[in-house]
């Protein structure tokens, strides 16, 4: 018998902050491993920089045009994603995009070729916003680094505090970036809060930005006054002089309890090798489910379950699976050693929200790279 061959094509994007490409490709070649006795697996790894649509669009032609690639897949934007989608219909290959949600997804703008896997940030920003009004009070105040706020975070903030009562305020302040190459100048951010005395906080610092934040927040006394709320990245270690509460989300597709806290955390503390992981294990699905169909009907009827829960990539239908977790952090700068409570499981909204629909009619934000690609 023949030996039949599968052909992936891989778009890496690069990042300062983590490892992420090679974190996906060694997810993804763990999901595929079921395939070994199937076919002849061949994957072609391109790299794209910062996931700009230029490059990612050349990486296109070549793993189509040479390397006859079967399937597209890796780490890029929904803003590149929906840029691509008049190439991806061309080509005709599936195109499994991953990205944490960064920016809003647009179902309508997608086409039968692109699936997106992704834990829906702009979905968390929401839910915690209506959280951090309704527990702590109408003025909550957004504060970031330079590259981490040209994303959907603030509309989708501000429409989560403005669900929750009217009346809300959502002042904001971004850290000043003098040298591109350097960290912001975070103490600035924190002369704003003084200022505004905000109810509560919600920073998107990561990286070397995020261990500079936690350690004046700590310094300046705010954890003792104002409540901190923040993604998982927020969480990185620093020189703790006291122990911190630090309230993160956590996005699943299924049920969460206490004792299953810590388990989860950990696998969703790295989503890339999960994204990885969880695109494999969809296109082995789908290959040694295909039948008579074609591949990307095969990838569009493809479901697993994993850590996360059930894992469907149709556009149209995934935000829907997402159920959105609060987690009190308490957290003396060692990643190691945190102390996790499972505090509620939070009110969601999915792509046909008035509140997306709205935003997506705006302007978008103006960052083309996935989150954490810098």
């Amino acid at each position: 018998m023949e030996t039949k061959k599968l052909t992936v094509g891989v778009l890496l994007s690069n990042s300062s902050i983590l490892p992420m490409a090679k974190h996906f490709s060694a997810g993804l070649k763990n999901g595929l491993k079921a395939l070994s006795q199937e076919v002849e697996l061949e994957i072609v790894p391109e790299f794209i920089g910062q996931g700009s649509r230029e490059l990612a669009e050349n990486a296109i032609t070549k793993l189509v045009g040479f390397d006859d690639a079967d399937v597209i897949t890796g780490i890029v934007s929904n803003k590149v994603g929906v840029d691509l989608s008049e190439k991806i219909a061309n080509v005709k290959r599936p195109f499994i995009i991953n990205n944490i949600g960064e920016h809003l997804p647009d179902p309508e703008k997608f086409n039968d070729y692109m699936f997106l896997n992704s834990i829906h940030t702009w979905q968390q920003l929401w839910s915690v916003g209506q959280w951090g009004v309704k527990n702590f009070g109408k003025k909550g105040m957004y504060v970031s680094g330079l590259y981490d706020c040209g994303y959907s975070f603030q509309s989708m903030l501000s429409a989560g505090m403005e669900s929750a009562s009217g009346g809300v305020s959502m002042p904001f302040a971004i850290a000043p970036t003098p040298n591109p190459k350097e960290a912001g100048d975070i103490a600035a951010v924190f002369e704003h809060i003084h200022q505004y005395k905000p109810d509560f906080i919600l920073a998107t610092f990561c990286g070397k930005e995020a261990e500079m934040f936690l350690k004046q927040y700590v310094e300046q006394g705010l954890h003792k006054t104002t409540p901190l709320l923040g993604l998982p990245f927020l969480l990185e270690p620093f020189n703790a002089t006291e122990p911190v509460e630090v309230y993160t989300t956590l996005s699943l597709n299924r049920a969460l309890k206490q004792e299953q806290l810590d388990e989860v955390s950990k696998v969703m503390a790295n989503p890339f090798t999960q994204f990885g992981f969880e695109t494999g294990l969809l296109i082995a699905q789908a290959v040694k489910d295909r039948g008579g169909k074609s591949l990307q009907k095969a990838i569009a009827e493809a479901a697993i379950e994993t850590e996360r829960g059930r894992v469907e990539v149709e556009p149209r239908s995934n935000a829907v699976q997402s159920r959105v977790y609060l987690v009190k952090n308490t957290f003396n700068g060692v990643t190691g050693e945190i102390s996790r409570q499972l505090v509620a499981e939070l009110e969601t909204i999915d792509t046909e929200h008035a509140d997306v629909l709205r935003v997506n009619k705006q302007s978008a934000a103006c960052w083309m790279n996935p989150y954490l690609g810098i």
